[in-house]
């Protein structure tokens, strides 16, 4: 194959070739089967590792974006404001039902597990997901 060609397959693989440079490459390519296949298979690797690459970009700017101070900042007053609203509003009624005398003693004693089994299961949560984050081999690899 001529240099000239070879390099404008390299062009229209690219996605560089002018519409000139494409339509005279079609045109020398028309009675060559063989070789349209190649600049065929050359294009579908193109695609294939443009998305690796676009894939890598797209994890790089969500790393980035998890990492900014800003955003754990932001995580973590959320968090923080909802687990103290949940504890607030739990801890009012289990208050509340617990000093009423009216209030049926199963009401009491539901509320009163239902409280327990949330703090134990919240407690479990942290604690596997400070265990984890520091032995996740994978943490890095796919999202």
């Amino acid at each position: 194959m001529e240099a000239h060609y070879e390099a404008l397959m390299v062009k229209v693989t690219d996605a560089t070739a002018s519409p000139a440079e494409r339509e005279e490459l079609m045109t020398w390519l028309a009675d060559k089967p063989e070789l349209r296949l190649e600049l065929e298979q050359h294009q579908a690797l193109k695609a294939v590792t443009d998305g690796w690459v676009a894939r890598l970009e797209a994890d790089l700017f969500e790393d980035r974006h998890r990492e900014a101070s800003s955003t754990r900042w932001l995580n973590a007053v959320g968090v923080g404001l909802v687990l103290i609203g949940l504890a607030l509003m739990m801890g009012f009624v289990l208050v509340e039902a617990l000093t009423d005398p009216m209030a049926p003693m199963a009401i009491k004693l539901g509320l009163g597990g239902m409280a327990a089994g949330s703090t134990i299961l919240l407690g479990a949560v942290v604690r596997w997901r400070l265990q984890a984050r520091k032995k996740d081999r994978y943490s890095e690899v796919i999202r």
